[in-house]
């Protein structure tokens, strides 16, 4: 190691102990001392393994260590003193690593640039990180964590995961008397929020919290997963007019909550319904005035991953909408109703089309007949289907198949993962001449390649 010392610009620790590591620290650091006069590490990833047989997070006394920290923090930022890049990592509740990275994290604050903490830090009072431009931050779904400090002015790239959804910007604001926080250089934002802060194991929904206004003038893409009933980056946020992508997943009677919020009009906006809606219609209004508030999208998507969610198709107002998928089980009726409904679709998935009760006049003419399948008034380029193949026949899933590929002169793919290739071989060539349109389609046929089913990815 030492004859390449001077190349080293990254350095991997990781500790395995069965619960106190700090001896093993003070081997590494005892090792790393040959070494580092003649290196200049910017990039640290540290991870501590305790042994989880023995290990009790609950029960360990961190004042009893205090000093250990301290010696062994101190000692990795001497040895190392210009980090720019930092990756915690660990499991949860293990106050060791919590204390030791938020110690060691504190002598990079005026440096850091890219913090991935996949681990809580718990850091000095008044510690700042003045230079980040990149921050992983993960909350670990700690009901009481508070983010470190970060100052917002430098941040081009940030997620906050497993955040409680009450979680406070005051961590960015460096003014505490300020209801404006600036992130003026951000460009990518995602947020989860996973749980509510508790007081006395009590989650407290709504907190004394100011309401803050966050101003993020350069954003380009947003993601937001909240498993919560509130989300409020979306009423204290104020977007730019022109964004590249939005992306907001929740239940869907918890779009009611920002159901008066004003999107602007992303290239590319998909609201995702989860699969806790539990079947509760309540919120489809407030899906449609977020969707017809971005009606000038390129891409206007939305999934609803709720099974149990019937959603009709005159339920869906925003005829703009591109990209679509449902969870739910659909019937084929309902399916052609939604070509009719929706014209500017581009991609529609079902996830469990209901073969049952088919109109007879859902099929493919023989080739030799002198009928034309009557085009579907649907402008679609993909199409995607799965359904339940002990309850349907083959027979039936192959023959709707035939008449949408007939039917939809602008389909460009079709992908049905359960339907038998057999079933549908020579079908393009014995119907390409009366329907020109088919010899440009791809279409996925993998049952008997032993697929276990449509990857459905066309929707969103």
């Amino acid at each position: 190691m030492a004859g390449c010392a001077h190349a080293v610009k990254r350095v991997q620790v990781d500790v395995y102990c069965l619960v106190n590591p700090f001896p093993g620290w003070r081997e590494v650091i005892q090792r790393m001392r040959s070494v580092a006069s003649r290196w200049r590490v910017v990039e640290l990833e540290v991870t501590m393994y305790p042994d989880s047989r023995h290990f009790d997070g609950h029960s360990v006394d961190m004042d009893k260590y205090a000093d250990d920290v301290t010696e062994v923090g101190d000692a990795l930022a001497v040895l190392m003193p210009d980090v720019r890049h930092l990756e915690c990592r660990g499991i949860n509740e293990n106050p060791f690593a919590r204390s030791l990275y938020g110690r060691l994290a504190s002598h990079y604050a005026d440096q850091l640039q890219w913090l991935n903490n996949r681990h809580l830090l718990t850091m000095p009072l008044g510690c700042q990180f003045t230079q980040l431009q990149k921050a992983f931050l993960s909350c670990d779904d700690g009901a009481d964590y508070q983010l470190p400090q970060i100052a917002s002015g430098e941040l081009v790239n940030m997620s906050i995961l497993s955040a409680p959804a009450n979680h406070p910007w005051r961590s960015f604001s460096a003014d505490n008397d300020s209801q404006v926080i600036e992130f003026t250089k951000l460009t990518k934002l995602k947020v989860a929020y996973n749980t509510f802060y508790e007081e006395d194991g009590v989650a407290v929904r709504h907190r004394d919290e100011r309401p803050w206004t966050l101003n993020f003038p350069s954003l380009k893409r947003l993601h937001i997963t909240c498993t919560q009933d509130m989300c409020p980056l979306l009423k204290y946020a104020v977007l730019p007019p022109r964004m590249e992508s939005i992306f907001i997943s929740m239940k869907l009677a918890d779009f009611r909550d920002i159901a008066n919020v004003v999107l602007p009009a992303p290239k590319r906006l998909t609201l995702d319904v989860t699969f806790l809606s539990r079947g509760d219609p309540s919120g489809l209004p407030a899906i449609n005035r977020l969707l017809e508030s971005a009606c000038g999208s390129e891409w206007l998507g939305l999934k609803i991953d709720d099974f149990m969610l019937q959603v009709a198709p005159e339920s869906i107002t925003c005829t703009a909408l591109t990209h679509l998928q449902i969870a739910a089980p659909t019937s084929v009726d309902t399916m052609l109703a939604y070509f009719a409904r929706l014209p500017n679709l581009v991609n529609l998935t079902f996830r469990d089309l209901d073969l049952s009760d088919i109109r007879a006049d859902i099929t493919a003419p023989s080739a030799d007949e002198d009928v034309i399948v009557e085009p579907l008034h649907s402008s679609l380029k993909g199409l995607a289907v799965n359904y339940d193949t002990v309850r349907h026949s083959p027979d039936t899933a192959v023959a709707v198949a035939k008449y949408v590929l007939l039917g939809i002169p602008t389909l460009a793919q079709l992908l049905a993962g359960q339907i038998p290739k057999s079933s549908m071989a020579g079908f393009v060539e014995e119907y390409a001449s009366r329907y020109p349109h088919l010899s440009s389609v791809k279409t996925t046929f993998d049952a008997d390649d032993n697929y276990s089913g449509v990857k459905l990815s066309l929707a969103v």
